[in-house]
């Protein structure tokens, strides 16, 4: 899935990390490059402005998802555990492109717009149906998603 999110933002011969975690990986993570003492969704890491070395310039960004946090959004929002790391996924992305909601109200507007338009062509895609309606993927998580 994240491939074809690359090649549609014609950036298929780039490399993105994605890290899966939990609350007290993220909150780690959050701590030490931002500051903040608490565990979050999502956190991106951007190299597309150029502060990558030259042997690594292939390199576009690093993404770290909560799990367990993934988990816990999907449940109040009453989306699955799969739909909801899509759309974190995204988030961290479009991040990575250079946008932040946090800068002012005007960025955070783009930042939705981009979110809306990644998601909703990612939705059109097999590979989304494949990827959220796998259940042999997604037992384990949504097992411990309900406690069971």
């Amino acid at each position: 899935m994240i491939e074809r999110l690359l090649i549609y933002l014609r950036l298929q011969d780039r490399v993105l990390s994605l890290l899966l975690t939990d609350n007290k990986g993220i909150k780690r993570l959050n701590k030490q490059y931002f500051g903040r003492d608490k565990p979050t969704n999502v956190i991106s890491f951007s190299y597309m402005d150029g502060t990558a070395s030259p042997a690594s310039s292939h390199i576009i960004g690093d993404i770290a998802i909560s799990v367990e946090m993934a988990m816990y959004e999907a449940d109040i929002s009453g989306r699955s555990f799969p739909e909801r790391l899509v759309e974190l996924i995204i988030h961290g992305l479009v991040h990575v492109m250079g946008y932040d909601h946090e800068k002012d109200e005007a960025e955070a507007r783009r930042m939705r717009y981009r979110e809306r338009k990644l998601l909703k062509y990612i939705r059109e895609q097999k590979v989304y149906e494949e990827f959220v309606l796998d259940k042999r993927m997604w037992c384990g998580a949504e097992k411990e998603k309900r406690g069971n």
